[in-house]
């Protein structure tokens, strides 16, 4: 009996549908006030235009289930604290418990939205028919180029359907940028932007998130030495907004920094504030933080091990958990999954205040401040290294 080529693509795509919808199902009891969003393509062997997905969920009790360090214990005390603290109000609706439902964009280019009835909700691109993304802005494999070489940005917006008077929008920002003395660098981004009413970065959102980065990673797209030679990075910045923007609040930002390169001393953290980046690596951070600062993977005689060799893999997942456990403290949790399956935690720093004593940070109030603000943004910036994302993940939740 023969099947036809259109039965196997829709049987493909209802896999992968099925697949995302069990990890989001892998959830503890946790309340989430705001949004998660993904942006993935489908694969371009099942349809002729790719896909964009973006998954938004707004559940009662819905994050991940993955708060334990390699012990097996729960590495977030303030999340066990908000655990045992529950009342039998996060219960009422035992139906809708741990279930995150699935809003997706099915197509780049007429952005049709379905939710989990599929019933098309209205999306608008911020790009016209003949400059949205086409099927050359995906690999073989169907994942997203991210490269400049494009020298364009494409953005999809929706309303955000936890606020009715917010929006929602996802940027593939693949402009040719500059930074610092490298004027051709080949930096893209991808760009998660919670907005008010007026179209404004709301930098009172997402001030506990969970970020996750998934895809491959190849080569360098050039050599990283002299000018070059610092761009071995790929950076998950929270706390930030539009860069460039005349507000500090927007310019300042944090970025956790995962190398790629195989360093024997790769920088693990930075803070941006009016375009100057101050950055801080193993040392500086002990020095600074002190008992505060925990670093998981140690060898026998207690020297750093940085899972930082990978260049030429595939499935990598880099995460980042960051949330405020009290006024002017953020806790920030960081993960590495190399392409082994295996999830192994990172480094752990309990107390990001103790970093603004560095002596390159020319604003210790301006430090502060931007601890205790939210995420306009959420970037992943991946400086001089040709990756190809599947998905990028801002899931924001309240203790």
């Amino acid at each position: 009996m023969k099947i036809s080529v259109s039965l196997i693509s829709k049987l493909v795509v209802l896999v992968l549908v099925f697949t995302i919808y069990i990890f989001l199902s892998l959830v503890i009891e946790y309340e989430v006030q705001d949004v998660s969003s993904t942006i993935i393509n489908e694969s371009s062997f099942t349809s002729i235009n790719p896909s964009i997905l973006i998954n938004t969920t707004k559940v009662s009790n819905c994050i991940p289930q993955d708060t334990t360090n390699n012990n097996g214990s729960n590495n977030s005390t303030a999340l066990l604290k908000t655990e045992s603290n529950k009342t039998n109000e996060a219960n009422i609706n035992n139906e809708t418990t741990g279930i995150c439902k699935i809003l997706r964009v099915s197509d780049s280019i007429s952005c049709a939205e379905y939710n989990g009835n599929r019933t098309e909700i209205p999306c608008e691109s911020n790009d016209s028919d003949e400059d949205g993304l086409k099927i050359d802005n995906f690999g073989d494999n169907g994942h997203l180029l991210a490269d400049t070489r494009f020298d364009q940005q494409y953005s999809f917006e929706l309303n955000d359907p936890v606020g009715q008077d917010k929006k929602f929008r996802v940027t593939m920002d693949f402009d040719k940028h500059t930074q610092s003395e490298n004027n051709d660098i080949n930096s893209p981004r991808l760009e998660i932007v919670r907005e008010d009413s007026e179209g404004v970065p709301d930098m009172s959102a997402a001030k506990n998130q969970e970020i996750i980065w998934h895809g491959n990673i190849h080569e360098y797209f050039k050599e990283p030495k002299d000018k070059f030679e610092n761009e071995t990075y790929i950076s998950l910045q929270f706390n930030t907004g539009r860069h460039g923007s005349n507000d500090p609040d927007e310019e300042r930002g944090f970025g956790i920094l995962f190398d790629v390169s195989g360093s024997s001393n790769p920088n693990l953290l930075e803070y941006r504030d009016d375009g100057k980046y101050v950055k801080y690596d193993f040392n500086t951070t002990k020095e600074l933080a002190q008992d505060s600062f925990i670093f998981h993977q140690l060898d026998k005689k207690g020297n750093p091990i940085f899972n930082n060799n990978l260049t030429n893999k595939e499935n990598v997942e880099l995460k980042v958990r960051t949330f405020l456990t009290d006024n002017d403290t953020r806790m920030v949790e960081t993960f590495i999954d190399n392409g082994s399956g295996k999830e192994i935690p990172y480094w752990t720093l309990n107390n990001l205040s103790k970093l603004k004593e560095q002596e390159d940070v020319d604003d210790q109030n301006g430090f502060m401040e931007t601890i205790n603000q939210g995420s306009g943004y959420v970037i992943a910036r991946t400086d001089n290294i040709d990756t190809r994302p599947s998905s990028f993940k801002s899931f924001s939740f309240d203790l």
